[in-house]
């Protein structure tokens, strides 16, 4: 019978482990300076990076992360120009229980105002315009209405949809007198006021 020998597998010695990871150190170490550093934050002591190009990486991400955003869409920034500068108009009302009045200014489609009002109670009201060319004479475009519950106050901004007049309607139905006051700024050409009979001009400035 013939004797067959096993070899025996030795596990690697401790000073073996030890070379292999200083082998493997210095490996990362040398990658580090050489690529990484250079690639990632622009650091290249040993001028490693700028040899084999990677110094650009790094730059150009800062440029990217400092660049301005696009804009999305719908966010860009819209320019109507004027032939005249704008209007001013402050007004102050007072409506026993019942009443109402309306306020209306002029406008060009496209042209903006600003506006705020605020009254010592709660008034029902509706925002909205009356093109000059009507499809027929009770034709009229609501922008915001609150017949229900009513406000003490708005502020906003707004642009005309159509050229014609565009304004509010504001009416006390409370059992209490209410006063409130209005204040404009914007492209409009001519203001009016409807209190229940013809309506009548209200003079108008230029801002100051």
């Amino acid at each position: 019978m013939e004797n067959q020998s096993q070899s025996k597998i030795e596990a690697p010695s401790s000073r073996a482990l030890a070379k292999a990871t200083g082998i493997a150190l210095l490996i990362a170490l040398i990658l580090l300076f050489t690529a990484v550093l250079p690639a990632e934050y622009g650091f290249d002591p040993l001028k490693t990076g700028k040899a084999l190009g990677l110094t650009g990486i790094s730059q150009t991400e800062v440029k990217i992360k400092g660049a301005t955003p696009a804009p999305a869409p719908g966010q860009t920034g819209v320019y109507t120009p004027q032939p005249k500068i704008y209007k001013v108009d402050s007004e102050d009302f007072q409506l026993r229980p019942g009443e109402g009045v309306e306020m209306k200014y002029h406008m060009q489609k496209g042209a903006g105002m600003v506006y705020g009002w605020k009254a010592n109670g709660k008034l029902t009201f509706e925002f909205h315009g009356e093109p000059d060319q009507k499809p027929n004479k009770d034709y009229f475009e609501s922008y915001e209405l609150d017949d229900k519950i009513g406000k003490d106050s708005s502020y906003g901004s707004f642009t005309a949809p159509s050229t014609g007049i565009h304004g509010w309607f504001w009416k006390n139905s409370g059992d209490k007198e209410v006063m409130f006051h209005l204040t404009v700024a914007g492209f409009f050409d001519s203001a009016k006021m409807f209190a229940g009979g013809p309506p009548d001009d209200v003079p108008i400035e230029d801002a100051k």
